[in-house]
Parts: structure tokens; sequence; C-alpha cells
């Protein structure tokens, strides 16, 4: 009787955490279905009498703790919604959705799967921003976001991944520059942020990352010089239909002209002024009478300069003075009424000449800032018809879903 009491206190103490933990994960589960598959047409293997680890859950794969570690749903014809309860999946390290019809938005909550390695949402219906939080998911190493209607801009947030290998955010509707920050991401090898709306220039920490292999831009409003150390990657980096790129050493782009250079966007956007010491004006550069054809004025030539045009205006000055008391006294006594009134004409037709000039200058730089302002972001919608199977894009990227 004592024996068979042990055995069973035994028993309870080493395998309750895991039927708590097998329980908790089933209903997540089923949470997850009702989003994804609202009808019931795809996952209707899942069932609450069932467990996730013997293959009663179609696309569910465990660990060797018994704790639900992959999602593998792609091409299943899922017409529903990623839900925020899948962040009950605590071990959750590869979650793979895509080529599916989901909708809706990318939830914040996905943040908290901080042991999630691949997130793959590419080639569905996704609309609204890139959740800043997915900063925070410290182990991953592949973002697949692609051919969604994704708008808003990149989080520079991304720029936390440390461990972050592949980022494919193409095909969408993005706005705004790309961020520096991404530059931080040391293990990025592939990067596409191609079919988009950017605008700014290529920042050049994402130019010196030293595992880059990748980088398509093609298709947005970039503009600026691209930056030099670029050319290692040869036919890795493509950047076709950004008419305002310019670079050296690159067969599909331009020299740049002066003007170019004055497009680059500040160092939040990846402008590095030691790059492009000419875009800084001459009379506020520090350093630019530091070259050796350039000689600063001395001091005594600046007090001799300071002195020579003070005593002109003193006998300048004087000079008019002088004229002007003679002609007081030679007219002392005569009507000044008609003088008067044609010098208040005379002042009044030059003042209006003046508001007119500046009226036509401001008209002026108001028509540059508007043609400036007035380009459209390229915008392209990529034909549906340009879909690959499961097969390419893990071959692609070199994962697999199991």
């Amino acid at each position: 009787m004592g024996l068979s009491l042990f055995l069973s206190l035994l028993l309870l103490t080493f395998c309750s955490p895991q039927a708590v933990h097998g329980n908790s994960e089933v209903e997540v589960l089923m949470e997850i279905k009702a989003a994804l598959d609202p009808h019931n047409h795809i996952l209707s293997s899942w069932t609450s009498e069932g467990n996730p680890c013997n293959g009663d859950f179609k696309g569910v794969a465990c660990d060797e703790h018994g704790m639900v570690a992959n999602l593998s749903l792609q091409g299943k014809g899922l017409s529903g919604r990623v839900p925020p309860a899948i962040v009950g999946l605590k071990s959750l390290s590869g979650l793979y959705l895509h080529y599916n019809s989901l909708n809706g938005e990318i939830p914040r909550e996905i943040g908290n799967l901080t042991e999630l390695s691949e997130l793959y949402l590419n080639m569905n219906k996704l609309s609204g921003s890139i959740p800043a939080e997915i900063g925070n998911m410290g182990s991953l190493k592949v973002l697949q976001l692609c051919y969604n209607q994704l708008t808003g801009s990149i989080p520079s947030q991304l720029g936390l991944l440390k461990k972050l290998n592949v980022l494919a955010l193409q095909s969408n509707r993005l706005t705004g520059a790309i961020p520096a920050e991404l530059g931080d991401s040391a293990q990025l090898m592939r990067l596409d942020l191609s079919f988009n709306q950017l605008f700014g220039s290529i920042p050049l920490k994402l130019a010196i990352l030293p595992r880059l292999q990748i980088l398509d831009v093609r298709n947005n409003t970039l503009s600026g010089d691209v930056p030099p150390e670029l050319r290692r990657l040869d036919a890795g980096f493509q950047c076709g239909n950004n008419p305002n790129l310019c670079g050296i050493g690159f067969s599909s782009l331009r020299a740049c002209a002066p003007n170019d250079l004055d497009m680059n966007e500040p160092e939040a956007y990846g402008f590095n002024s030691a790059r492009h010491p000419k875009t800084i004006p001459l009379s506020v550069n520090p350093h630019e009478c530091e070259k050796p054809h350039c000689s600063k004025p001395s001091n005594s030539s600046s007090s001799t300069i300071v002195f020579v045009v003070g005593a002109i205006f003193v006998v300048v000055g004087g000079a008019v003075s002088g004229i002007f008391a003679f002609s007081w006294y030679r007219r002392r006594k005569q009507k000044i009424e008609n003088t008067i009134e044609v010098t208040n004409s005379f002042s009044s037709r030059g003042q209006t000449k003046d508001l007119s000039l500046i009226s036509l200058a401001y008209s002026n730089g108001w028509d540059i800032l508007a043609d400036g302002k007035s380009c459209i972001g390229f915008s392209q919608e990529v034909p549906q018809k340009f879909i690959f199977n499961l097969e390419e894009v893990e071959s692609a990227t070199h994962t697999s879903p199991m």
C-alpha cells in the first residue's frame, strides 16, 4: 500500500507539469484555429480532445519537452487572421504561415515570442504597420513579411535583432527612409526592400555590414550617392528604377553631379557628412581653410581692413554732413512742401518695388519647394502569378519548416 502511494505521488510530481502545459497549449491552439480558420475548413483535425505532440494536430510539432515548437501551416488556404493568442506558445521556435490569404494586422503581442527564430508571414494579405515590438524577438534569424499590403515605415527597432540573417520586406507599401539602425544587425546576410515607396539615401552603416551578401532596393524613390562599399556585392546589389541614385563604379548607376550630393539625407537616414564634405557650404565648414591651397587671413590684415573701412566711412560721412549743412543753410527760407511730397512719393514707389521683388522671390522659392516635393513614390503591385513553390523558397533561404 505504501509503495503504491509512493509511486502515485512520484508520477503526479513528474507528469503534472507536462499535463498542465499540454492542456494550456491545447486551449491556445484552439484559439489560434478559430482565428486562422474561422470556417473550420482546414484545421478540422485540431480538437480540444487531441494531443498536439502525437499527430492529432496537423502542422504542429513539439520539442523534447512536450511543448509546441513549430506551426507549419504554409499553403493551406487559411483566410483568417494572425491572433494575439499565439504568444501563449512560449516555446515556439518556428512559425510558418506563408502562402495563405491571411488578412488584418500583425499583432504587436507577437514580440513576446522571444524563442522564435523563424517567422514566415509572406505571401498573404496582411495590412497595417510592422510592429516595432518585433525588435524584442532576440532569437529571430529569419523575418519574411514580403508580398503583403503593409504600410508605414520600417521600424528602427529591427536593428535590435542581433541574430537576424534574412530580412525580406519587398513588395509592400512601405514608406519613409531606410533606418540606419538596420546596420546594427551584424549577422544580416540578405536584405530585400524592393518594390516599396522608400526614399532617402542608402545608409553607410548598412553598406559596411560584414556578412551582407544581397541588398535589393529596386523600385523605390531612393536618392543620393550610393556608398562605394556596396561594390563588393557585385550582382548581389540591385538598385534599378531609382532614378535619383548615383555612384561611381556601379554599372547600373550614373556618376553623381553636385546636386545629387545635396540630396543625401541626414545621418539618421544614413548620410555621412565625412563622405560628402562638398555638401557643407564653404562658409560654414570650419575645416575648409585647413587645405593646402587655402590660407586664412592674418589678424593684422583683418585689423588693417577694419581700420581702412572705418576711415572711409568717417570721411564720407563728414563730407555728406557738410554738404547737407550747406544746402540747408542756403534753402532754410524756402518752402519745402513740394520737395517733401516728391520725396515721399519716390519712397513709396521704391517700397512697392521692393515688396514686388520679395513676393516674386517667395513665389519662386515656393515653386521650387513644391517641385521638390511633387515626386510621387514609385508603387508597383506585383502580380500574384509570381508565386514560387515552397521548395524554391526554402532552397533560396536555406531553411526548412520542420
